[in-house]
């Protein structure tokens, strides 16, 4: 069972760590092509990366209730880091929402590296800086995560828990050097920042809980939960096709309808495996040998078309449309028409890169392209890495975000990607202890999906990040359609039902927001900021709490 996506990280992906680094490397500007050559190197320029980087910062742990319904299940340690480097008393605290991952190496990044957007903002703001993980993931464990952990104990993983962990924390935080000040909500104003899941989430906790979150930045936040995200892929070919790279959509679809018709037949199926992955690749399901090929896209998300040396769909798609004889580039039709299916079926096999980055994302060893690891290349293996385990559990039993097929003449994956198998995932890795399906329209009548109006709150989307689809700032079929988006401010406190603060960054991706090179997302962040200070103006301490 093959896990495919990013950060927010799609059904189907085992390596969770290297999908998150490589958002840390674009948000830092680190060109992610190393880690297919020298993936020590890789981690360790994540790391160390700026040329002033501030000393290391130490967790800290909270005391949080397992179930704040029932106090009597017990507690856990929730971990934390704060920066105190640039606060001026009675300035905001900040915190900044890891996510569906282990936060130590975000928390390093955002509160020490002088290549952040959030220590940017902590130093500009005079600000208290927090980076929070959320329960279940990193050492912030109710209970331990394996293959084994019961339903009775992963049954506190949700939503809604991990919402209330925030206003929890936030109402006896206090810091040693600042003994004589109330710095919780009742009199410091809190704001909450954070992208992809933890954008949604962000922009929750300011609805459910404003006296506790004054204002929020919800970046690229898929707030809306639903089963079937197959228009993910239809970003993916909106995004290509803006980027000159029509021919190679073409192209990627012709391979794949000869890809599904040898799979179609037995005494077909195990050779065009064994042409893409080697040897032991034919003991491989359909479904998750097709999973597989969608490792071209592992960067799109975090970098769009281009951004890397390597491993790019540009790069792919350069190898893909430049015919080898001629050295001519393919014309807007692409080749399938001159060369046929075939051609391009083998020509995507024979890219260098390709094995490569199945082994990253699927932690196999197919063809044994680490000569010192023996030959692996079982793509259908349980899923065991913890933090790995705890978001599949979040997508299976609430969010969904199965990206099947986009079917249709824009589809980009195999017939073979289907909801049924999205489902089936998650049947095998937690049988008999999950609902049928994701309980996407409880957990959208709970929060509200993309129907909230939180004040205070600026929300953000890529053009073709993926994840806008799914956003409060979606322009899909799906989406409601009398909502349209301002970039003037709006007064504090207030919010409008069709008017959403907030905007669409051009021809960019997933949190583009948080990355220092992206000049759409810089304004986007000094957009925010701006309406903060103005916000800030309101906040009233005391009883009231937030606005």
């Amino acid at each position: 069972m093959v896990l495919f996506s990013s950060p927010t990280f799609g059904l189907g992906l085992h390596n969770l760590k290297f999908m998150r680094e490589l958002e840390l490397a674009a948000e830092l500007g680190v060109d992610p092509g190393q880690y297919l050559s020298d993936q020590s190197s890789f981690h360790n320029s994540l790391v160390s990366h700026g040329p002033n980087q501030a000393p290391a910062i130490p967790a800290e742990y909270v005391e949080i209730p397992i179930d704040h319904s029932n106090v009597s299940v017990g507690t856990y340690k929730n971990r934390f880091w704060v920066n105190e480097d640039f606060y001026v008393p009675g300035n905001p605290i900040i915190l900044y929402d890891a996510g569906e991952s282990s936060a130590e190496g975000t928390a390093q990044s955002r509160l020490t590296s002088d290549f952040s957007f959030f220590r940017k903002m902590l130093q500009e703001l005079n600000a208290i800086g927090i980076v929070w993980e959320h329960r279940y993931f990193g050492h912030s464990l109710p209970f331990p995560v394996n293959i084994d952990t019961p339903a009775e104990h992963l049954q506190y993983l949700t939503t809604r828990q991990a919402l209330q962990d925030i206003p929890h924390f936030a109402k006896t935080f206090s810091r040693d050097s600042y003994p004589d000040l109330d710095l919780t909500p009742k009199s410091t104003p809190w704001v909450m920042v954070g992208g992809s899941y933890a954008g949604s989430r962000a922009a929750f906790t300011r609805n459910e809980y404003p006296d506790t979150i004054f204002a929020a930045f919800s970046s690229s936040a898929p707030v809306q939960a639903q089963v079937n995200m197959s228009i993910y892929f239809d970003q993916v070919h909106r995004g290509m096709v803006a980027n000159g790279l029509e021919n190679c959509t073409k192209d990627i679809h012709a391979a794949l309808d000869y890809i599904d018709e040898q799979l179609s037949e037995p005494q077909t199926s195990a050779s065009i495996k064994k042409l893409f992955l080697g040897d032991e690749a034919d003991k491989n399901s359909n479904e998750d040998f097709t999973t597989a090929l969608s490792s071209i896209y592992n960067f799109f998300q975090s970098y769009g078309t281009a951004g890397t040396s390597v491993g790019s769909l540009e790069d792919f798609c350069n190898y893909l449309e430049v015919d080898p004889e001629t050295n001519q580039t393919a014309g807007p039709e692409g080749l399938a028409p001159t060369h046929g299916n075939k051609y391009l079926a083998e020509r995507w096999a024979s890219w260098p890169v390709f094995t490569p980055l199945v082994n990253i994302n699927s932690g196999t060893n197919c063809r044994q392209d680490n000569d010192s690891l023996p030959l692996d290349c079982e793509l259908s293996s349980f899923i065991t890495d913890p933090d790995s385990i705890s978001w599949t559990w979040q997508y299976c039993t609430e969010w969904g975000f199965y990206q099947s097929n986009n079917f249709g003449r824009h589809g980009l994956l195999s017939r073979y990607q289907t909801l049924e198998y999205q489902q089936w995932i998650c049947d095998q890795q937690f049988p008999g202890i999950i609902p049928p399906r994701p309980q996407t329209d409880a957990l959208n009548a709970e929060l509200g999906g993309w129907d909230i109006r939180p004040s205070n709150v600026y929300f953000s989307g890529g053009e073709f990040d993926p994840w806008r689809t799914l956003s409060i700032v979606s322009t899909e079929e799906i989406a409601p359609q009398d909502i349209t988006w301002t970039n003037e401010i709006p007064e504090c406190g207030v919010t409008r039902a069709n008017t959403i603060f907030g905007q669409v960054l051009e021809n960019s991706m997933h949190c583009y927001d948080f990355q220092a090179l992206s000049t759409p997302g810089k304004a986007s962040r000094e957009l925010f900021q701006t309406a903060l200070k103005e916000w800030l103006k309101c906040y009233k301490p005391a009883e009231g709490g937030g606005s």
